[in-house]
């Protein structure tokens, strides 16, 4: 199976840096897993041939997780605290409300059902 993204995709949307040599490790495998996340919500996509707003998506999906790898959400400094986000809980990689909207009006579709599909933000 093609990633709907290359590295390449990613480093044309990271502004105002480089990927780490970390990221750069870590990148692909991200994208193999963020492809596997839209297709197990969208089947029908043709992995070969996606939609070009399927490469946006799989990059804002591995990006999220890059640019906050330990996953907070919040942060103080008088009596330290921190808050972890939730999707860090969810294995950190996930498809956002808006991106799933996004990816159906670009294919329009206007509703879908996918048997045994995992239960978005929304459903849940």
């Amino acid at each position: 199976m093609a990633d709907f993204a290359t590295v390449e995709d990613l480093r044309a949307r990271l502004l105002g840096r480089d990927l780490t040599t970390d990221e750069e490790a870590k990148a692909p495998a991200l994208l193999t897993d963020a492809t596997a996340i839209i297709l197990a919500r969208f089947p029908y996509l043709d992995p070969l041939a996606p939609p070009p707003v399927a490469v946006g998506v799989c990059c804002a999906m591995v990006l999220r997780v890059l640019r906050n790898p330990s996953g907070l959400r919040t942060e103080a400094i008088d009596d330290y605290s921190y808050t972890i986000d939730s999707s860090r809980s969810a294995g950190e990689l996930y498809l956002t409300q808006e991106e799933a909207r996004t990816l159906r009006s670009t294919l329009g579709v206007v509703f879908s059902i996918t048997p045994g599909a995992p239960a978005t933000e929304e459903e849940a």
